[in-house]
């Protein structure tokens, strides 16, 4: 179970961030704006990682994590909120340094 939360957090950061789908990102958040939506939001995103591994875990090792989606998309809301905070706090102390 940790190893697929580990995963839907890789999956969610790489879809939401990672600069080689950006192409990607530009082609289905020009379907529809729910679409666009959804890849700005780290807590719905993190929701349909969490049902993609699931489901391909479900068909890899006969397992089932019902919870799966729901504690990805806690986790995955968590992590990226953390990752702003620490990022936010990186800038204030580089604008300091400059000073």
């Amino acid at each position: 179970m940790i190893i697929n939360l580990l995963a839907c957090v890789g999956l969610m950061f790489i879809l939401k961030y990672g600069t080689i789908l950006n192409s990607y990102r530009k082609f289905v958040t020009n379907l529809h704006p729910k679409i666009a939506e959804l890849h700005k939001c780290s807590l719905c995103l993190g929701f349909w990682t969490g049902v993609i591994i699931g489901v391909a875990d479900h068909l890899l090792n006969n397992t089932s994590y019902y919870f799966l989606p729901l504690a990805s998309s806690a986790l995955c809301w968590f992590v990226d909120n953390l990752n702003n905070m620490i990022q936010s706090v990186e800038i204030k102390i580089d604008k300091d340094l400059d000073l």
